[in-house]
């Protein structure tokens, strides 16, 4: 069937080339006895054919290839692909390993038959289930950060073991007070006593428990240096202030660091 308004010919001697512009094209050859067009067309190749070949064939050409993309002939895929073999611990039933030995194992004897499973002594283990800070502490804690960013330094207090004039008389407690007795208060056996005191500073100390002084009447009773030198576990950390105080005072300038 053929479109008279649209077929074209051409004549070349005995060789007609007819073509069909309706719906598709129509080729019809009349080759004998002309033979020259047709050794011509033999030798005419598909280019992009080829081309496409060659990349099928793994030969990457990266002009080439942003050509074909960009006239839609070949789209780029990802391909993962794995290759699988046998090993050297290929089995086709799963062996368990045992971690244990067990009196089970023992008393049959089949211990001597098991495969271990190797210990991983690098692997972590088992966190450790830990509490929250108290509220309370939390607090302290930002109050503590605040005087130290001010400037404020802290006193050391792991001295836990004191002596009663520190603890008791540099804070002007009389000795006969009931929290200075053996029930409230942690005295050590040995050693029993100290002598590292400053003799002057416990004189004016002995002076204000005795008569007073500084604006103080005193207690009235005879003070004993014996009961001052007594060491004992430390029942507060004011005993530090006290000898913190006395530390600044024997400086030449007292000033606060900054």
């Amino acid at each position: 069937m053929r479109c008279k308004s649209c077929l074209k010919e051409w004549r070349m001697g005995r060789f007609v080339l007819l073509i069909a512009c309706c719906s598709s094209y129509i080729l019809h050859y009349h080759l004998e006895p002309f033979t020259g067009l047709c050794d011509g067309m033999a030798q005419l190749q598909d280019e992009v054919q080829e081309q496409l070949k060659r990349l099928e064939k793994g030969k990457v050409v990266p002009d080439l290839i942003k050509e074909l993309k960009r006239r839609k002939l070949v789209t780029k895929e990802k391909v993962i692909w794995y290759s699988l073999k046998k090993g050297p611990e290929f089995v086709v039933k799963r062996k368990t390993l045992a971690t244990d030995v067990t009196r089970e194992h023992l008393k049959s004897g089949d211990w001597k038959d098991l495969e271990f499973k190797d210990y991983n002594y690098e692997a972590q283990g088992q966190p450790i289930a830990i509490g929250y800070s108290q509220p309370l502490l939390e607090v302290r804690e930002a109050i503590q950060n605040i005087f130290l960013e001010m400037g404020f330094s802290e006193m050391p207090t792991n001295m836990f073991v004191e002596s009663s004039f520190w603890n008791f008389d540099a804070l002007f407690q009389p000795q006969q007070h009931p929290a200075r007795d053996s029930h409230d208060t942690f005295f050590l056996k040995a050693p029993a006593t100290t002598t590292q005191l400053p003799d002057d500073y416990l004189e004016k100390v002995k002076q204000v428990h005795q008569s007073g002084g500084y604006g103080s009447k005193g207690y009235g009773y005879d003070w004993k240096r014996d009961e001052a030198e007594k060491n004992l576990l430390r029942t507060h950390t004011t005993a530090v202030s006290a000898r913190m105080l006395y530390k600044l005072a024997q400086e030449e300038h007292f000033a606060p660091n900054s």
